[in-house]
């Protein structure tokens, strides 16, 4: 469950998603036209080239919701590892072709953004529905992480802004419930509040089966109350990094009446 959209975790605009859409795009494309195609990140199992591919077959999905098309939807997280896969094999062609199919679709998605109601709903991979707002952060979450995948592949520097990461971290508690791992049991029950920089305060709640990621409330009482930059965070629940490595990057335990529970945020949630 997750009633963010009635109390969001930070505020934003559309003026101000298309101006750091627009930013992040130029950077991309730099980065893109001098970059190495075959070269990888450690740990990633893609090559520069085709995660270029794979940014092009995200913006394909949002052509389709601009011309009122269907895409295709994973059910579960892993399959959308299948579905990335084989999009990005299908459309693999050289760099600047795909660069250049991308640079095309600008304006489509675009005009998408700028005309979406506010009461926009979409449903998304995995059973997630977002807002029209998170839809948009959605694609500033595509050039920004896979900006920093690529620059980490070619040892290039990538700004990462924490305006930007704390936005992206919107997303992440929005569609995290739907990415709630499997292994999780319905006796586990876990309750941990955000304090985040510039953000409003936060619990994200896994008990009885679900996940709820909400506004604390008075009556909370955390386990453990966390505190990070948005850019940690944003990493520690895609598991790009481990507790010890976001403890390097800012995350403290500050409080709570189970601290030791803040270690077991991770393993609740699938990969994405």
């Amino acid at each position: 469950m997750n009633d963010a959209g009635s109390i969001a975790f930070v505020d934003t605009s559309r003026d101000e998603l298309r101006e750091r859409i627009n930013e992040a795009r130029q950077r991309f494309y730099r980065l893109t036209r001098s970059a190495d195609p075959q070269a990888r990140r450690r740990g990633l199992d893609w090559s520069v080239h085709q995660v270029i591919a794979h940014v092009l077959c995200v913006a394909r999905r949002y052509e389709a919701l601009a011309e009122g098309r269907d895409f295709r939807r994973a059910h579960y997280p892993r399959e959308l590892d299948q579905i990335n896969q084989e999009e990005m094999m299908a459309a693999m062609a050289p760099v600047p072709e795909l660069l250049d199919r991308l640079s095309a679709l600008e304006p489509v998605m675009d005009a998408f953004f700028d005309g979406l109601p506010d009461d926009y709903v979409a449903e998304f991979h995995c059973g997630a529905v977002v807002s029209g707002v998170v839809t948009q952060i959605n694609w500033l979450f595509d050039l920004i992480l896979h900006g920093e995948d690529i620059a980490r592949s070619v040892d290039t520097p990538w700004e990462v802004r924490e305006r930007d990461m704390l936005l992206l971290l919107r997303e992440g508690l929005e569609v995290a419930p739907a990415y709630l791992s499997a292994a999780v049991t319905p006796t586990t029950n876990i309750c941990l509040a955000l304090q985040i920089p510039d953000a409003r305060p936060y619990v994200v709640h896994v008990h009885d089966g679900i996940a709820e990621s909400r506004p604390r409330r008075p009556q909370d009482r955390p386990d453990a109350v966390i505190k990070a930059p948005a850019s940690t965070m944003v990493r520690l629940l895609l598991q790009r990094i481990g507790p010890f490595t976001a403890a390097l990057h800012g995350l403290r335990i500050a409080g709570g009446r189970r601290p030791w529970k803040a270690l077991q945020l991770q393993s609740c949630f699938e990969p994405a």
